[in-house]
């Protein structure tokens, strides 16, 4: 008894081994000069999901994640879309996790950009907003130049520029500084 779903169902896997066959023929057709060919020209290196750690004295200092990554060997540039970038022990805000659509790391000077969406969040409950921010590791110091809003339990400050040094824990906001305090137990 063969009904219209063992014949569909026969119908699908034999068109299922035929795409397969075609796939398979053409990749083999393929050689790795051809293949080598479609790659853009200044990408040495292309990778998904990228994980870089980056060590100090046997300890994790910051991991770098991307769901992308397009490394040009020339500059010691990756490019990086979708990017996590995690700070250990970062004095007194704790571990610090940042998040933004794209980046670009600087491998030979441990420079980070990010931009497109930048969120900060510390390990004590604050985050800040921005659109572009910079990492510098060789001073471990954030910073960018364009508006920030940073919100806590106990305030929310908006301004334009930002230095944060990590292992101080200090943060400066440089101009057009504007904050609003909430007393404890304050509802927002």
């Amino acid at each position: 008894m063969f009904n219209l779903r063992h014949l569909l169902a026969l119908l699908i896997l034999i068109s299922i081994v035929g795409l397969t066959t075609v796939i398979y023929r053409h990749l083999q057709q393929q050689g790795p000069e051809e293949i080598l060919s479609m790659l853009p020209e200044n990408i040495d290196l292309a990778l998904e999901d990228l994980h870089y750690t980056q060590n100090e004295d046997g300890h994790q200092r910051w991991t770098l994640d991307a769901d992308t990554a397009e490394y040009q060997r020339d500059s010691s540039l990756a490019k990086l879309e979708a990017v996590r970038l995690q700070f250990y022990g970062a004095g007194e805000f704790g571990d610090i996790d940042l998040r933004a659509d794209q980046g670009q790391l600087t491998q030979d000077t441990r420079q980070v950009d990010l931009w497109g969406n930048v969120i900060l969040q510390t390990e004590r409950g604050e985050q800040l907003f921005t659109e572009k921010l910079h990492y510098d590791d060789q001073i471990r110091q954030l910073s960018t130049e364009d508006p920030i809003r940073l919100l806590s339990p106990q305030l929310e400050l908006t301004g334009t520029g930002l230095q944060v040094d990590i292992d101080q824990g200090r943060m400066l906001v440089k101009d057009k500084v504007w904050v609003m305090l909430y007393p404890a137990g304050m509802e927002k």
